[in-house]
């Protein structure tokens, strides 16, 4: 029994540092383009949510722009905003982009978008005595949405990418791609 015991387990160290030495140095490389986030963002669209008591906020309509040489994401919504005011429902629309850096959680092979900087907001109707609170608003709805909708998920049946889901090495965006480099 002790002999089958200890079989095994220098059959499962070998096969463990044969694995790491295999894939030790080598990268896997994940390429996405605009329309893959903007594909993957609009999965759980649109999304309402209700902020300080008063102010309703509807997120819909992704938009995903990349640069080059950088490794943020520059993520613009089409915005809804309902604010009720001494029972007064006032509907206004617009837009807001933001841009934002992309974090990686190993342990769920999940990529997201993290710390949302609001770079432009454009509400129609939208009185400027409600403007900071409308923004404060928009800035929460939009880190909810991020943290809870990866834009990219490591499929766990492809073994490159289940060795490779360990550390993320490089983010940067080329030719239109947030380009994605993991490794051991």
């Amino acid at each position: 029994m002790k002999k089958a015991i200890i079989l095994v387990l220098v059959i499962l160290i070998t096969l463990l540092a044969g694995s790491y030495l295999y894939f030790s140095g080598k990268e896997y490389v994940i390429r996405l383009s605009e329309f893959d986030i903007q594909a993957k963002l609009e999965e759980k669209l649109p999304l309402s949510k209700t902020y300080l008591f008063i102010i309703q906020v509807t997120l819909n309509n992704p938009r995903v722009i990349l640069e080059n040489g950088s490794s943020k994401v520059t993520a613009g919504l089409d915005v809804i905003i309902n604010i009720r005011l001494n029972n007064n429902p006032e509907h206004l629309g617009g837009s807001v982009d933001v841009s934002g850096g992309v974090v990686y959680l190993a342990e769920k092979g999940q990529f997201f978008l993290t710390d949302p900087v609001v770079e432009s907001l454009t509400i129609q109707g939208l009185s400027p005595k409600y403007s900071d609170k409308v923004s404060i608003a928009l800035t929460k709805a939009l880190a909810e949405y991020y943290k809870r909708n990866p834009i990219y998920t490591l499929k766990a049946t492809d073994i490159k990418q289940a060795a490779a889901r360990l550390v993320l090495k490089d983010v940067i965006v080329e030719n239109q791609e947030l380009v994605i480099t993991l490794g051991i």
